[in-house]
C-alpha cells in the first residue's frame, strides 16, 4: 500500500512537472529572447544554509516552490533565493541554448544542471566570480544549457549582498544571442561616444564663455555614463575582470559620487542659494552625506550603506522636485522650465525604479533597468538642451544690448543727416575734381604700362645675358677643373703643397659652378614655362654618387649612412634633385670646421624617404631660424663664409616641386640637421 502511494505521488509529480515545463521551439531565441513566463518556481531560504540536495529532494518540506510570474523582485534582502526551471524542447529545436540572467548586480548566482547520474553540475558566476572564468563572455550572466525533449529541472541559487536582489531570465539560441550582443555593444559604444561628444562640447563652451557651469554639466554627464556602465555590468567586464570582489563596492562608490555631482549641479542650475539659502544648505548636507557614504562603501561594511544611499537619493530628489515646483508655480521663474522638465523625467522614473526595487510586483509597469535607461537618455537630452538654452539666452541678452547700441547709432545718423546735406554741395565740386584726377591717373597708367613693357624686355635681355655669361663661365671652369685633376694625378700631385693648391682650385671651381647653377635654376623656377623631366631614380645610388663627388676635398669628411633596402626608388628630375642634395651637402661642408665630419643619413619610412644632412658648425641663431629658407637671406653667423643665400631656398623649392620638403630638424652650438623628404615611387 505504501509503495502504491509513493508511485502515485511520483506519477502526479511527473504530470505536474510536465504541465509546468516550458517547451521551446526552433523559432524561439533566434531573433529575440524567449522569456521564462512559465515553468519557473521560487523558494526563499532565510538561513542561507540549504544545499542543492536539500532543495532538489526536500523542497516540499520547506514550503515548496511557488510559481514565479515575471522577474524576481526581492528588494534589499540578504536571503538566498532558489529558482526551479523546468525546461524542454521540441524535437526540431537545437539542443544547445543560452540562459541569460540580468541585471549583472547579483553577488552569487549558481546554476545546478542534472549530470544524468542523479547528481548536479555546478556553474558559478555572480559578480564575485572573475569575468575571465565565465564560459560565455558577456556583461550579463549567461549559462550554456543542453535541453532535452523531456522536461528537466534546473535549479538557480541567487543572493545579493549590496544592491537590491532583482533578476530577469530568458533563453536564447547561440546565433540570436550573438547578433543581439553585437547590437547591444554597438548601442553602448554609441552612448559612450555621445557622452564623450557632449563632454567635449561643454568643455569647449566653458572655455569660450568662461562659465564653469558647463564644466559642471560635463562632470554630470561623466557621472551618468559611469553609473550606466556600472549598472549594466560593463565596468566589471572591462576594468574589474580580475577583481570581482570590488564590483559591488565600485557601483556604490560611483553612485555616491554621482549623487554628489548631481545634487550640487541641481542646486546650482536652479539657483537654490539665490532663492532660498536653507535649500542650498540641505543639498550641501546631502552631498556631504554621500561623500561619507562613499568612504563607507570602500570598507567591508558597504552592503549596509546601499539602502541608506538609495533612501537619501529619494529624499533629495523629492525635496528638489518640490522646491523647483515652488519656483515655477509660486515664484514664476519660467526660465527654469526646461531644466525642470529634464529633471522631472529623470526624477519620476528614478524614484519609480527605486520603489519598484523595494516593492517588486506590487507596483505595475516596466522593469527598473529599462526605466533607468529610458529615464537617463531622456534626462540627458532634455538637460543638454537646458544647458544649451543658457547660451541661447546669453545670445538674446547680447542682441538686446546690440539693439540698444544700434538705436544710439541711428539717432546719431539722423543728427548727421543735416550735415550730409550741407556737405553734398561740397562733394559735387570735389566730384568734378575727382574726374579730373581720374583722367590724370589714366595717363599715368598708360605711362606705367609702357614702363612695365620696357622692364619686361630688360628682364628678358637680362636672362639672355645670364645664360650667355653662365655658358661662357662653364667652359673655362671646366678646363681649370680638368687641369687641376690632371695635376693631381701627375707626379707633382703627390707633393703636399701642390695637392693643397689643386684642392683649393677645385673647391673654387665647384663653388663657382654651383653659384652659376643656382642662379640659372632660380631664373628657370621663376619662369612659368619650366617643366620637370621626371624619371624613376634609385635615391641610394644618387646620394652615393653625390657624396663621392665631394671626396676630392677630404675623403674622410663625408660619412654616408643608409638605413634602408639596397634600392629605394623615387620619381624625380635627376638634375634638380642633384642640385638640391648638392646644396645641402655643400652647406654642411662649408659651415663645418675642416677637421669635422659631415653625416648624410638615408632612411625609408612609411612611404617616404628621409635624407638627413648633419653638420658640426656653430648652429643657427633662434631669431634667424624662421628665415633661413628665404631667398638671398644669410644669417649673421654666416657672414664670414662666402655665399649667395640661394642654396637652401632652391633646395626647398625643388623638394616641394616633387611633393616633399626641406626642413631644419635640429640646431644647436654643436651643429645643425637639415632633412630632405621625398615620396617613394609607387
Amino acid at each position: 500500500m505504501q509503495l502504491l502511494r509513493l508511485w502515485l505521488c511520483l506519477a502526479l509529480g511527473s504530470l505536474a512537472l510536465q504541465a509546468q515545463a516550458l517547451v521551446v521551439s526552433a523559432s524561439d531565441g533566434a531573433q529575440g529572447p524567449r522569456a521564462l513566463s512559465s515553468g519557473v518556481g521560487i523558494q526563499r531560504d532565510p538561513s542561507g544554509q540549504w544545499t542543492i540536495a536539500d532543495v532538489a529532494a526536500g523542497g516540499a518540506r520547506h514550503g515548496g516552490f511557488a510559481p514565479l510570474n515575471g522577474a524576481v523582485e526581492e528588494g534589499f534582502t540578504r536571503d538566498t533565493v532558489w529558482l526551479r526551471l523546468s525546461l524542454s524542447r521540441t524535437p526540431e529545436a537545437p539542443s544547445r541554448w543560452l540562459l541569460r540572467l540580468r541585471p549583472p548586480r547579483i553577488s552569487e548566482a549558481v546554476l545546478y544542471s542534472p549530470d544524468g547520474h542523479g547528481g548536479f553540475t555546478q556553474v558559478d558566476i555572480g559578480d564575485r566570480q572573475p569575468f575571465a572564468q565565465r564560459e560565455i563572455p558577456d556583461h550579463n550572466f549567461v549559462y550554456p544549457l543542453q535541453l532535452s525533449t523531456e522536461p528537466v529541472d534546473y535549479f538557480l541559487k541567487l543572493r545579493s549582498d549590496g544592491p537590491a536582489l532583482r533578476a530577469e531570465l530568458d533563453l536564447w539560441q547561440a546565433t540570436g544571442f550573438a547578433q543581439h550582443r553585437t547590437t547591444d555593444y554597438a548601442v553602448v559604444g554609441l552612448l559612450v561616444g555621445a557622452a564623450i561628444l557632449s563632454v567635449c562640447m561643454n568643455l569647449i563652451f566653458m572655455a569660450w564663455l568662461r562659465d564653469s557651469l558647463y564644466g559642471h554639466y560635463a562632470l554630470y554627464v561623466v557621472g551618468v555614463a559611469a553609473l550606466t556602465l556600472n549598472r549594466q555590468g560593463f565596468v566589471a567586464q572591462w576594468l574589474l575582470d580580475a577583481h570581482p570582489e570590488r564590483v559591488a563596492q565600485t557601483l556604490l562608490v560611483v553612485n555616491c559620487l554621482f549623487n554628489v555631482v548631481a545634487t550640487t549641479f541641481m542646486a546650482r542650475i536652479f539657483g537654490f542659494r539665490q532663492h532660498w539659502k536653507p535649500a542650498a544648505i540641505f543639498f550641501d548636507g546631502v552631498a556631504a552625506f554621500n561623500l561619507l557614504a562613499c568612504f563607507v562603501a570602500l570598507t567591508s561594511r558597504h552592503p549596509t550603506a546601499a539602502p541608506w544611499v538609495s533612501a537619501g537619493s529619494v529624499l533629495s530628489t523629492s525635496f528638489g522636485g518640490v522646491f523647483v515646483a515652488y519656483l515655477l508655480i509660486v515664484r514664476r521663474q519660467w526660465q527654469y522650465l526646461l531644466p525642470a522638465s529634464a529633471f522631472a523625467v529623470g526624477t519620476i522614473l528614478g524614484i519609480y525604479g527605486l520603489l519598484k526595487l523595494w516593492l517588486g510586483d506590487w507596483l505595475p509597469g516596466a522593469q527598473p533597468e529599462r526605466l533607468y535607461v529610458v529615464g537617463s537618455m531622456m534626462h540627458l537630452v532634455l538637460l543638454n538642451a537646458a544647458v544649451a538654452n543658457r547660451t541661447r539666452r546669453a545670445e538674446i541678452d547680447v542682441r538686446v544690448e546690440r539693439d540698444k547700441v544700434l538705436s544710439v547709432r541711428l539717432e546719431a545718423e539722423r543728427q548727421l543727416e543735416s550735415t550730409v546735406v550741407r556737405r553734398t554741395a561740397e562733394l559735387a565740386s570735389a566730384n568734378a575734381m575727382l574726374h579730373e584726377e581720374i583722367a590724370v591717373r589714366a595717363r599715368l597708367e598708360n605711362q606705367l604700362m609702357q614702363a612695365l613693357q620696357v622692364e619686361r624686355e630688360a628682364i628678358a635681355q637680362q636672362r639672355e645675358f645670364v645664360a650667355m655669361v653662365s655658358h661662357e663661365f662653364r667652359t673655362p671652369l671646366t678646363a681649370i677643373d680638368a687641369a687641376a685633376q690632371s695635376l693631381e694625378i701627375s707626379r707633382l700631385g703627390a707633393q703636399p703643397a701642390v695637392r693643397s693648391r689643386t684642392e683649393r682650385i677645385r673647391r673654387a671651381v665647384q663653388r663657382l659652378t654651383m653659384l652659376i647653377e643656382n642662379v640659372m635654376l632660380a631664373d628657370r623656377l621663376q619662369s612659368a614655362s619650366h617643366s620637370m623631366r621626371l624619371e624613376t631614380l634609385d635615391i641610394v645610388e644618387l646620394t652615393q654618387g653625390l657624396c663621392d663627388s665631394f671626396h676630392f676635398q677630404s675623403p674622410s669628411r663625408i660619412r654616408l649612412e643608409v638605413h634602408a633596402a639596397a634600392e629605394v626608388w623615387v620619381r624625380a628630375d635627376r638634375a634638380l634633385l642633384d642640385i638640391a642634395l648638392r646644396n645641402l651637402v655643400h652647406n654642411a661642408l662649408k659651415y663645418s670646421a675642416a677637421d669635422r665630419p659631415v653625416v648624410v643619413a638615408l632612411k625609408a619610412v612609411a612611404g617616404s624617404v628621409y635624407i638627413d644632412v648633419t653638420d658640426q658648425g656653430e648652429g643657427i641663431a633662434p631669431h634667424d631660424a624662421p628665415r633661413i629658407f628665404e631667398r638671398y637671406f644669410r644669417a649673421e653667423s654666416a657672414s664670414r663664409v662666402p655665399g649667395t643665400g640661394l642654396g637652401l631656398h632652391l633646395s626647398r623649392d625643388i623638394a616641394r616641386l616633387h611633393g616633399g620638403d626641406v626642413a631644419l630638424v635640429a640646431t644647436s652650438e654643436a651643429g645643425s640637421v637639415f632633412r630632405l623628404r621625398l615620396p617613394l615611387s609607387s
